[in-house]
């Protein structure tokens, strides 16, 4: 059996007169909007993909995105106490427009979705207070070591003192002092 290549798909309406030619190369092309590719052929966007589907057109792909570098997405905007504060004025937000919406009548649907999407939120903002609350537990904050270097610096200071009060000779031992061990750890 001989096959014949149409220059129409099978599917194609009566009434579009087109080159098919140069639709098929707008619809392979991912860079060109469907919707406009549709407008030109003079039909929706769905019918377009029905067709290119029936006449086995390849399939669009997306075009390749740029691969953003990984510092961007560790930005100031994505910062845990920023987005928190977003979601503190998201629920804010979420509430002010329930109570506003109060004086009119809700059915039973508009109620559950409305209880849901604050629940998604509050959800939210517990899983960024608990992911804050594990960074912080990791990281210790470079202030929290000035307890140590200060109970250090008071023990140099008192064993300085010794030494230049005594000379070494008024029971100062040449021995390490065991007292300070427990700074060291």
């Amino acid at each position: 059996m001989v096959h014949v290549k149409k220059s129409a798909p099978a599917e194609v309406p009566a009434e579009v007169k087109a080159d098919w030619a140069k639709i098929r190369r707008d619809y392979e092309n991912a860079k060109k909007p469907l919707t406009e590719t549709a407008a030109k052929a003079g039909m929706t966007w769905q019918k377009l993909v029905s067709i290119a589907r029936g006449a086995g057109w390849k399939p669009r792909t997306p075009p390749e995105l740029p691969m953003r570098p990984s510092n961007e997405l560790g930005g100031s905007s994505l910062a845990p106490s920023r987005l928190a504060t977003r979601l503190k004025r998201l629920i804010a937000r979420e509430i002010e427009s329930i109570e506003g919406e109060i004086a009119h009548e809700r059915d039973a649907v508009e109620k559950e979705r409305d209880a849901r999407r604050l629940s998604t939120l509050v959800r939210s903002l517990e899983k960024l207070n608990d992911i804050k609350a594990a960074k912080a537990k990791r990281e210790p904050k470079s202030g929290d070591g000035a307890d140590d270097g200060d109970a250090m610096r008071a023990e140099l200071e008192r064993r300085l003192a010794r030494l230049a009060a005594g000379d070494g000779a008024n029971g100062i031992s040449g021995q390490p002092d065991t007292a300070g061990d427990a700074l060291a750890s």
